[in-house]
C-alpha cells in the first residue's frame, strides 16, 4: 500500500516477529505514517529468504497483542469474515493501494479471495501474499470466530486450521485461497434504544446504508427515513454527522496520524476527509489537532461545531 497503511502493517510486521521470538530488523523508514513500497518490499523479502514462509504467514498474529491500534478498530465491529474483508477493500480503497483483495462467497460460511495488483505487469511478491492472508485470518480469529480453516486454491490440505500448521513444503502459488468456518460471532451488545446517530457513531467505518441502519434499529427503511425527515433530518447528513464527530474525537484524543483517523471515521479518502471537515468546522483536521488536541491550552471545545 502507498500510504499509512504500510506503516500501520510494518508496526505488525515488527510485533509479529517479537512475538515468535525473533529480534526485529530495524523498521522501514516512514513519513508522514508513509512507507515507501520498495521498502516494504524488500523488508519482507529479506524475512522470508532468512526465516521462510511459516514466520511471514504468523506475522499478522500480532493483532492479538496490538489491542490499543489505531487501525484495528476499525476491524473489530465486524461481524463475520464478510464483513471484515468488506472493510480491508474499504482501507484499500482509501489509500489508493495499488494491490486489492478480491473476495466472493462460496456458501454461507466459505469464501474465496485473491489478491492482487492493479498493475499486472507488477503483482505482489509471495511475501506479500502471505502476509495479507495471514494478517486477514488473524483479524478474523480476533473478532472470536472458531472453526477457521484455509488452504491455497488447487491444493487438498489445509495450512491454517484454527492456526498454521507447521509444514516444510508450501505451495507455488499463494495469492488466491479457500477460507471455511463453523462459528459465529456473538452480537456486541448495544444500548435498549440506542439513536440512529449513536449507531453511526459507534462503526463509522462500517459501510453504512439507509437499509443497514434501519435493519440495525429494527425498522423498515421506509419507517426510518420519514422518523429522520419528521426530525428535520435525512441519512446522508445523519452519517456526515456522526463521520465529523468521530474525527474531532480521535483528532483531540489520540496521536493517530491524520490518515488513520479518516480511514477510522469512514471517510472515501484523504482529501475528502480534509474537505468534508474543513467545510463544517472551518478548519483542517491539523488545525483542529493543533488548538483542540491534547497538546493544546485548556478549557476548549473539543467537539466538531460549526463554524
Amino acid at each position: 500500500m502507498d500510504d499509512f497503511a504500510p506503516a500501520a502493517m510494518m508496526r505488525v510486521v515488527q510485533q509479529g516477529l517479537r512475538r515468535q521470538g525473533i529480534a526485529p530488523p530495524p523498521a522501514a523508514p516512514t513519513h508522514l505514517g508513509r512507507v515507501a513500497l520498495p521498502d516494504k518490499r524488500a523488508h519482507l523479502q529479506a524475512l522470508w529468504q532468512t526465516h521462510g514462509p511459516g514466520v511471514v504467514a504468523r506475522l499478522g498474529e500480532a493483532v492479538h497483542d496490538l489491542p490499543d491500534d489505531p487501525l484495528l478498530t476499525a476491524f473489530a465491529p465486524a461481524r463475520d469474515p464478510f464483513d471484515l474483508l468488506e472493510r480491508w477493500q474499504r482501507l484499500e480503497r482509501f489509500v489508493h493501494s495499488r494491490h486489492r483483495v478480491e473476495g466472493r462467497a462460496t456458501g454461507p460460511a466459505a469464501l474465496s479471495l485473491r489478491h492482487l495488483s492493479l498493475r499486472r505487469a507488477a503483482p505482489p511478491t509471495d511475501a506479500e501474499d502471505l502476509l495479507v492472508v495471514g494478517l486477514l485470518l488473524a483479524l478474523t480469529q480476533r473478532l472470536g470466530m472458531s472453526g477457521l480453516r484455509a488452504r491455497p486454491c488447487g491444493t487438498r490440505a489445509w495450512l491454517f486450521d484454527e492456526g498454521w500448521r507447521a509444514t516444510a513444503r508450501w505451495p507455488s502459488r499463494l495469492h488466491a485461497w479457500e477460507w471455511q468456518w463453523s462459528g459465529t460471532i456473538a452480537p456486541t451488545p448495544v444500548d435498549d434504544a440506542p439513536t440512529p446517530l449513536a449507531l453511526l457513531q459507534a462503526d463509522p467505518a462500517r459501510g453504512w446504508t439507509l437499509a443497514r441502519l434501519a435493519q440495525a434499529m429494527g425498522l423498515s427503511p421506509r419507517t426510518l427515513q420519514r422518523r429522520l425527515a419528521g426530525q428535520g433530518g435525512h441519512f446522508s447528513g445523519l452519517l456526515a454527522q456522526a463521520r465529523l464527530n468521530h474525527s474531532a474525537h480521535h483528532l483531540a484524543a489520540s496521536t493517530a496520524s491524520l490518515a488513520e483517523v479518516g480511514y477510522l471515521s469512514g471517510f472515501a479518502d484523504q482529501p475528502h476527509f480534509t474537505r468534508q471537515f474543513r467545510a463544517h468546522t472551518g478548519l483542517t483536521p491539523a488545525q483542529f489537532r493543533a488548538q483542540f488536541g491534547a497538546a493544546a491550552p485548556a478549557g476548549l471545545n473539543r467537539s466538531a461545531s460549526p463554524r
